[in-house]
């Protein structure tokens, strides 16, 4: 048995946002994509918690989409436990499904309306043949709802009924019901209070040493991620710029830009260190900076970065893309 659960290699996903065909016929114009994902490799090992975190526009929730199945890449694989699931069709899928699920960002959007909490909850049993007959599923949703802080007496209520943590606690439920090894969580906090985050987010610590899970966890806030990541991967526009353990791309961060995203957290200790203010806005992604596509807002740019692609290597204790690093500049 390998250490690595998730393999992520060369991951790429288009997407075509181009005009209705009339429109670009009288219009006399080509079919426009962008691209959302753009040659994405990492891995995540059994049992840890990998993070995602860039801006909005970056590709962090497709690459969640992808990873789940819910889109298909345009482009690499994606392996789980050595099996390539991006070329599998839904009937072979149907095998793996139960060993990975997803926690949404929107706990009220991800959950059924219609449908009271412990039919929700008890979905994925009747689906993936977890248990057997009514009475042990009923008793398996009840169980669920305790483990994650809930009433068994509240699988009888519907979504609304809940407040915006609870509602996240079922999703989380629903989630744990198929038994996975593995989930993907979407900014599971971002919609909730800070007191509540702080619930969710020790919870699913709770949960991981308890149940051996492995997560992939997508955030945009660094403090978040500081609290929950083992290793964490920095996304731009698509690319994958930086990847290093949790406390190293705190304490020394390699990439011009993973600075930048440090330096825009509110320093509550007062430190008086030096930091670089956030400057320009993440560039269409329709029509994407030649080269390091970082390069406009980059301090540290040259020729050499409008032109080339950096890639992704070894510095010290972290994987960068920057050929300012490389160089020695700055």
């Amino acid at each position: 048995m390998t250490d690595v659960l998730v393999g992520i290699e060369n991951l790429s996903r288009d997407f075509d946002v181009s005009k209705p065909w009339l429109n670009r016929v009288l219009e006399n114009e080509e079919k426009k994509y962008v691209t959302a994902v753009n040659d994405v490799s990492f891995e995540i090992r059994r049992g840890e918690t990998f993070a995602l975190v860039g801006e909005s526009g970056s590709g962090k929730s497709t690459i969640a989409k992808l990873i789940v199945g819910l889109i298909r890449p345009t482009g690499g694989q994606i392996l789980f436990d050595g099996t390539n699931v991006a070329t599998r069709g839904s009937a072979s899928m149907r095998q793996l499904r139960s060993r990975f699920q997803m926690i949404f960002q929107d706990p009220f959007a991800s959950l059924n309306p219609r449908w009271r909490v412990k039919d929700i909850i008890a979905e994925p049993l009747r689906t993936f043949g977890v248990v057997e007959g009514r009475a042990a599923w009923e008793k398996r949703v009840d169980e669920l709802l305790e483990t994650v802080g809930l009433s068994a007496k509240d699988g009888a209520k519907y979504p609304h009924e809940f407040s915006g943590g609870q509602r996240q606690r079922v999703a989380i439920a629903r989630a744990l019901s198929a038994q996975p090894e593995f989930i993907v969580c979407d900014e599971p906090t971002s919609a909730l209070d800070v007191s509540v985050q702080a619930q969710i987010l020790n919870l699913m610590r709770d949960l991981q040493d308890e149940f051996g899970l492995t997560y992939l966890f997508i955030s945009h806030d660094l403090s978040v991620v500081r609290h929950m990541a083992s290793r964490i991967g920095v996304l731009y526009l698509g690319r994958l710029v930086e990847v290093a353990e949790g406390k190293t791309l705190f304490r020394e961060p390699k990439h011009p830009y993973t600075k930048m995203l440090l330096d825009a957290v509110p320093d509550l200790e007062m430190t008086g260190r030096s930091r670089q203010p956030v400057e320009g806005e993440i560039p269409n992604p329709i029509d994407p900076p030649s080269g390091c596509t970082y390069h406009p807002r980059c301090p540290l740019a040259n020729d050499r970065c409008k032109r080339e692609v950096p890639v992704l290597k070894l510095h010290e204790n972290s994987k960068a893309a920057c050929f300012a690093l490389e160089e020695g500049r700055g």
